[in-house]
């Protein structure tokens, strides 16, 4: 089985939702933008932006094979999107960096 980690998106619940709350800080700007880069080595293969409001519907947006290996390494993704659908407001944080032999998948919101 391929090795991969994924950062920045704790597999401890409490953890990940400690972290998730502390994002929407009282005042913090909202984002414009949702982004995903993929490199493949030294190369970017992918830079997207699209709006904010796409997060809302994550799962849809993300390749099954990148999905798959996202829960194979039990991070709570659909919990992840629902708490992104049901924000009133989506504010700059980095959502998951998937980090494989031959790819880096990024995605953040900005």
């Amino acid at each position: 089985m391929e090795e991969c980690t994924l950062l920045n998106v704790s597999r401890c619940p409490y953890t990940w939702v400690r972290n998730f709350l502390g994002i929407a800080k009282p005042g913090a700007s909202e984002a414009t933008q949702l982004r995903v880069t993929v490199r493949r080595g030294d190369d970017e293969t992918v830079n997207v932006a699209l709006p904010a409001r796409s997060a809302r519907w994550l799962v849809d947006l993300i390749p099954a094979d990148v999905i798959q290996k996202i829960r194979d390494e039990q991070i709570p993704l659909d919990a992840i999107q629902d708490d992104l659908a049901r924000s009133d407001k989506l504010v700059p944080h980095r959502i998951f960096e998937l980090i494989e032999p031959d790819r880096a998948v990024t995605v953040w919101l900005e």
